[in-house]
């Protein structure tokens, strides 16, 4: 594995990497929780700190955040693999952010991914948040979740907890069709059949819950931790992001999105939205069709 200085500063966090820190990306939608588990694992692990949280409407994360906290002798004399070591975790913003556009979520994700890489520290797991309720899966829902695929690749997805929240809201008589959707959904598609053992946690809102989940990928850890797709294209390889597979997914979901709007229709917020799109396909190379280019004058 590539190497650059020992306890190199990491992008967009105060916070200096170690080869011994265990680090677990929080990923999913906006507004389902992502900073208030973080927030309740290290609160769990005497470790309290201030980290906002959003509405559930806004978007509150739109930057990347680490979050450090030393794992107690409690928990390295459970897990072997656990001590001496700091557990660290990486608050994300979501696709379809209200502040950010996907392009820039992308490449801050894969910035903060390949310097930490370099800096040789370890991903235990992911965590990937998504509300069991209310509405359906919508098809931006399942774009953003091809981008997260293929951010971690076959041996990532095998150490990614999808955890399920807002179950406190959930009618009973939907529940259990709500889970199985989300997870057909989630773990495969035509191009990979998902890992070979899903995990999948009821995520409550108390801080015993958020450590259960964080204490699961403590157990399936692996010594030297998981290579994540987007690492290894960027790091090993020396690709560039446009180049990799979860830039590929996300030119592919930018191009539906222009595919399907009508520049002709709308108010202003509508346009907006289309020259943000035009502008993250530039940015991703993206070839316009014919009916965008003759909508901005190309």
């Amino acid at each position: 594995m590539p190497k650059s200085s020992p306890q190199p500063q990491l992008p967009l966090m105060n916070l200096e990497g170690s080869k011994d820190d265990i680090v677990i990306p929080i990923m999913g939608p906006t507004g389902v929780g992502k900073s208030t588990f973080i927030s309740n694992v290290l609160a769990h692990l005497g470790s309290p700190q201030h980290i906002p949280t959003s509405d559930g409407f806004q978007s509150c994360t739109s930057t990347l955040a680490a979050y450090s906290a030393a794992l107690p002798p409690h928990v390295t004399q459970q897990y072997s693999l656990a001590e001496g070591r700091r557990l660290v975790l990486l608050d994300t913003p979501g696709f379809d952010n209200t502040q950010t556009s996907d392009t820039e979520i992308l490449r801050r994700i894969a910035q903060w991914l390949t310097v930490s890489y370099n800096a040789d520290m370890k991903v235990g797991g992911i965590v990937y948040i998504y509300p069991i309720y209310p509405g359906r899966i919508t098809r931006s829902d399942c774009a953003n979740i091809k981008i997260f695929r293929k951010i971690c690749g076959p041996g990532g997805l095998e150490k990614v907890i999808l955890a399920t929240t807002r179950w406190d809201i959930c009618p009973k008589d939907t529940a259990d069709s709500r889970e199985r959707e989300i997870s057909a959904n989630f773990w495969s598609d035509k191009s990979h059949p998902g890992p070979r053992n899903p995990e999948m946690a009821r995520l409550g809102s108390s801080a015993e819950s958020a450590w259960g989940v964080v204490s699961t990928i403590l157990e399936r850890m692996e010594k030297e931790g998981v290579v994540l797709a987007l690492q290894r294209q960027l790091v090993d390889r020396g690709q560039i992001l446009q180049q990799t597979d979860a830039a590929r997914e996300l030119r592919a979901k930018i191009m539906q999105l222009l595919e399907d709007a009508d520049p002709r229709t709308g108010d202003s917020g509508r346009r907006q939205r289309i020259d943000t799109l035009a502008r993250e396909a530039k940015e991703l190379k993206i070839p316009l069709t014919k009916r965008i280019q003759s909508f901005f004058g190309q």
